[in-house]
């Protein structure tokens, strides 16, 4: 009898391209990122909030994050100099009536990564977009969306952050 069901060819190019469609819409598995585990780390910046939130997810990375705003600065593994840090919205699309139906955010953070041990310091900028659909109607949801797009695009950069000083350490 002829049996019923998916040859091993098929169930692995199904495979192949579910892993394909999880990659494209920006799946990931969790992960803690092992670089900054065991550094001390100080952020050197200005306090307003958008700097406070990204130091605050960046304590959720490591245990040893200090917080400067002067230069003293001894027996570090890496330094963080904040020197740019904001996030900006733009009416993208308008509708009926020229009201805005669509929201771009801009994230920028331009900041430098000095290695003591290796006594380099190194400029980067990190530039990402989302765009989100608004509503008049649901402003109070709009600014919960537009919070957890803020946590996003820090975590987003903490990533972008690991690799580049794991590669500088090299």
């Amino acid at each position: 009898m002829k049996r019923a069901g998916l040859t091993f060819n098929l169930k692995y190019l199904l495979l192949v391209f579910l892993f394909f469609i999880l990659q494209s819409c920006g799946y990931n598995l969790r992960e803690n990122p092992a670089f900054f585990l065991d550094k001390n780390i100080a952020v050197i910046s200005n306090s307003n909030a958008l700097n406070q939130l990204f130091i605050e997810e960046l304590k959720k990375t490591s245990n040893n994050v200090l917080v400067y705003e002067t230069k003293d600065i001894d027996d570090l593994d890496l330094i963080i100099r904040i020197n740019n840090h904001q996030i900006k919205r733009f009416s993208s699309a308008q509708g009926s009536g020229a009201r805005t139906v669509e929201v771009r955010i801009d994230y920028n953070l331009a900041f430098s990564i000095e290695n003591p041990s290796v006594a380099r310091r190194e400029d980067y900028e990190i530039k990402d977009v989302k765009y989100v659909a608004f509503n008049d109607s649901q402003i109070l949801a709009m600014e919960a969306e537009a919070n957890e797009i803020n946590k996003d695009f820090i975590k987003y950069a903490l990533k972008k952050i690991e690799l580049l000083s794991a590669s500088q350490g090299k």
